[in-house]
């Protein structure tokens, strides 16, 4: 049976980053995570009807509302929201299944894997992720790589579907893993459900699997100097979350440490005071390469307080940062 955890309980397996997973929102909703095999979580995803937007007997000529059927027998259906009479409602269950069905169509069967399912309160929005076997690699850092596919879907409009590959780092004996966001492997909106069209864009996906695992090793080859950093900590991470992330940033950089930032007054976020309380797993302090700074990021964007801003964010932070290096080296 899969087994879940809300986010506002004590993670005690998650090296220390449980005071930062509380309270996490998803658009604004609390969330809930269930890891097991797909057949063991298939039953806790929920269904959603569609109905016309009423009251009183007056209809709504523009709008439809979508419920969350009942999961238990004890339940009643929960409005979930309103939407265009045009709006094509895709079930959860349905995006799930057919990228299943997808998989062993193209020879890769996930079925005794753990997976992990994440969804809303409510159900509305959901992301269920596996790693996909048999594509590990070691960067060159000795902490393997692995890659992981991903299903974003929603049925109040908030999330496009995707379903996308993404690769994650083992750090560490309990497997504890960081994101490297910034893949080739580009986000697509799914048209078809049809498991031999899913099929045939997972096929194309990682066919791309070389060039990916050739990226990340460059990554690790490209030097970025300490004064590249600090203009970057300064100019760009802090513009996107604020000063004290990044100087929590610049600390697991300069010293493989993650804590508490000291309030200061006219310093800059590279300078600010941090009382180190955790230990960043992974983090090769002092960085001097890209991929490891990919890896900082990586780790503070877990403590994130939205899932969108952990699926989104490091992209654009590593872009500004990789071609001031490029250029840097192209110089010198």
């Amino acid at each position: 049976m899969g087994t879940a955890k809300f986010y506002g309980d004590v993670n005690e397996a998650g090296l220390n980053q449980e005071s930062n997973l509380t309270s996490s929102t998803w658009e604004g909703a609390a969330i809930v995570e269930h890891m097991g095999t797909v057949g063991e979580l298939y039953h806790l995803i929920p269904v959603f009807s569609r109905h016309p937007f009423r009251a009183s007997g007056d209809e709504n000529r523009y709008k439809d509302e979508i419920r969350r059927e009942p999961l238990q027998i004890t339940e009643s259906p929960i409005p979930i929201a309103t939407v265009g009479k045009t709006y094509s409602l895709v079930q959860h269950r349905d995006v799930v299944a057919s990228v299943f069905r997808a998989l062993n169509m193209i020879g890769i069967d996930i079925s005794a894997l753990e997976s992990t399912l994440i969804l809303s309160k409510y159900g509305e929005r959901m992301q269920w992720s596996c790693n996909i076997p048999n594509f590990d690699f070691d960067p060159g850092d000795k902490c393997p790589i692995v890659l992981q596919i991903n299903c974003l879907n929603s049925v109040d409009t908030s999330t496009v579907l995707e379903v996308t590959f993404a690769w994650y780092r083992l750090v560490c004996a309990n497997g504890m893993m960081f994101g490297v966001r910034d893949s080739w492997l580009r986000r697509r909106h799914i048209q078809s459900l049809d498991p031999n069209d899913v099929a045939d864009y997972l096929r194309e996906q990682l066919e791309q699997v070389p060039t990916e695992q050739s990226l990340y090793k460059q990554w690790l080859a490209q030097p970025v100097r300490p004064e590249e950093l600090q203009v970057w900590i300064d100019e760009v991470v802090a513009q996107s979350w604020g000063p004290h992330a990044a100087a929590r940033i610049w600390n697991i950089l300069k010293d493989g440490f993650d804590g508490d930032v000291q309030p200061a007054k006219s310093r800059k976020p590279h300078e600010l005071e941090v009382a180190a309380t955790r230990e960043v797993p992974g983090a090769h302090a002092p960085v001097d390469n890209l991929f490891h700074v990919s890896q900082a990021l990586s780790w503070l964007a877990g403590t994130r307080k939205t899932i969108q801003e952990r699926l989104k964010a490091i992209p654009a932070l590593m872009k500004p940062l990789s071609t001031r290096s490029k250029r840097a080296a192209a110089s010198s």
